[in-house]
């Protein structure tokens, strides 16, 4: 367990009082290496910390949501060249002098058009779900530093489940 003037020392200041807001961060993953009474100290020195920690986890959840809506965008503009790619093609394959050959190819490239937007549907949804996971880590990563800290009990247990219902 790391004592405080170890956990001073890290963060570079003198006292708890003195900690900024880019090392809240550093002593957010420090908290469970430290000893109890040191956490409490530091967190009772610094009770901006829960507010900061929060302004920190809302300024990361707008950067998701900026990431989610670039990607929504990019998405969207693939799509839409997708869509004018089968309109051209469903407008050649309307044309009657067309021989059964040139008919094949044309059904054969909107097929491969439709593949396409599969894959990338399904590039889309990985995307999302890694973001969805990357968030959940973030904040129940924090919550649980923030509860062991404080002397919260953060053991989900199996019985636990059965007892709530």
């Amino acid at each position: 367990m790391m004592s405080e003037e170890k956990v001073l020392k890290k963060l570079d200041i003198v006292d708890f009082r003195h900690l900024t807001k880019d090392k809240v961060i550093k002593m957010a993953s420090m908290l469970d290496k430290m000893n109890p009474e040191v956490a409490k100290k530091a967190l009772e020195q610094f009770p901006e910390f829960a507010n900061t920690t929060k302004e920190m986890l809302t300024e990361y959840k707008e950067s998701l949501d900026e990431g989610l809506e670039s990607n929504n965008k990019s998405v969207k503009a693939v799509y839409d060249t997708y869509n004018a790619v089968i309109t051209s093609l469903q407008k050649e394959l309307e044309k009657e002098n067309l021989t059964f050959e040139q008919k094949k190819y044309i059904i054969e490239q909107m097929k491969d058009v439709a593949e396409k937007v599969d894959k990338k549907d399904t590039e889309n949804k990985r995307f999302i779900a890694g973001m969805a996971t990357l968030a959940a880590i973030v904040v129940s990563s924090t919550v649980v530093v923030l509860a062991s800290a404080l002397g919260g009990n953060t053991q989900i247990k199996p019985d636990d489940t059965d007892k709530a219902v």
